[in-house]
């Protein structure tokens, strides 16, 4: 008998059964992570962090891996057009979501932005006004 120790670097296949809307509900929810990690790493190299980048570069092959496992599975079962509509209705469902998401944060990004940098102006214009009444 194998120990235990023995099977760790040996695949252990998880077999899932799902309907296929709830392959085009994992599809987008995978989509929308992706997407997420995206706008993250882009965010981190504009504030020069590349902690999001690293973060970013570890996640993504590993959900691309589960994307494109997905996709696979997907095309061997594929037997008619029609029966890809759940599909694509659960993924759309899905993309709809994250763009109304996307938007969502993207109004707080400009929101907090605007706020920060009105908030650098005051503090420069009170400085200058201090330095003036000083001088």
């Amino acid at each position: 008998m194998t120990s235990p120790e023995g099977r760790r670097d040996r695949a252990m296949p998880v077999r899932l059964q799902m309907r296929r809307a709830d392959a085009g509900t994992l599809m987008g929810a995978l989509a929308w992570v992706m997407g997420a990690m995206q706008i993250m790493r882009d965010r981190g190299h504009a504030e020069q962090d590349e902690e999001f980048h690293e973060l970013y570069d570890r996640v993504a092959p590993k959900l691309e891996r589960l994307v494109e496992q997905l996709n696979e599975a997907r095309r061997s079962t594929m037997t008619q057009p029609q029966f890809e509509e759940p599909i694509e209705e659960a993924y759309a469902e899905v993309r709809e979501a994250f763009e109304a998401w996307i938007q969502l944060t993207a109004t707080d990004t400009l929101s907090m932005a605007v706020a920060t940098r009105l908030e650098g102006i005051a503090k420069d214009a009170q400085e200058t006004r201090e330095g003036a009444e000083g001088g």
